[in-house]
């Protein structure tokens, strides 16, 4: 399959995702959230801290395993401003600083989010391939953008070149943010998800 209709594929599944990751949001929140899919793109793991942020940048990760017959690993990244634009809009302490730590509250609003977002995007991709997509419980990191990344490949990093890389941004309240949804499947599950979207 050919790289862009890989691309294109997969940003038709990832905008489905994203109209369900609203509606869950939307409910789970009590008031409209829109999230939509601004791009998508493949990338080898080394150049993803500098597509996410600065290198001296601190930036909110929430990272998960996904398990199945796609598997790999997967995080919602977002840039320091943002991610207390996202607390705030969910209630959260206005005084939130990634720098000093987030309070209990904070930290479990972003990873919920991150949860229904994640789920949302494997969700559908699963679905259209029929293939089971699980992610397990999310894991909140404040650090560099290529330390959390380290995060995820600390115990895979030989077997895990590529990653997916889905810009999203989310709408609620007239306040915009930007987020990443980084996907790094195993070579196996990447092999998978060609083969699934080349036949339709």
């Amino acid at each position: 399959m050919l790289e862009q209709e890989f691309i294109t594929e997969l940003q038709i599944l990832a905008q489905n995702g994203a109209e369900n990751a609203s509606r869950a949001l939307s409910r789970f929140l009590a008031r409209e959230m829109l999230i939509k899919v601004a791009s998508v793109s493949t990338s080898k793991i080394e150049d993803i801290p500098e597509s996410l942020a600065e290198s001296d940048a601190i930036v909110a990760g929430i990272v998960t395993r996904i398990t199945g017959e796609i598997e790999g690993n997967a995080a919602l990244i977002f840039k320091e401003e943002d991610s207390l634009t996202l607390i705030r809009i969910l209630g959260g302490s206005k005084k939130s600083d990634l720098r000093s730590g987030l309070g209990e509250l904070e930290r479990s609003m972003l990873q919920e989010t991150a949860n229904i977002t994640i789920s949302s995007f494997m969700n559908s991709i699963g679905t259209h391939l029929n293939k089971r997509a699980v992610p397990s419980v999310p894991v909140f990191f404040a650090d560099l953008a290529g330390a959390i990344l380290s995060v995820l490949l600390l115990e895979t990093a030989e077997v895990f070149d590529d990653a997916v890389l889905f810009s999203t941004f989310f709408e609620c309240q007239h306040e915009n943010l930007k987020g990443f949804f980084v996907f790094f499947p195993s070579p196996s599950s990447l092999t998978t998800l060609k083969e699934g979207l080349a036949n339709g």
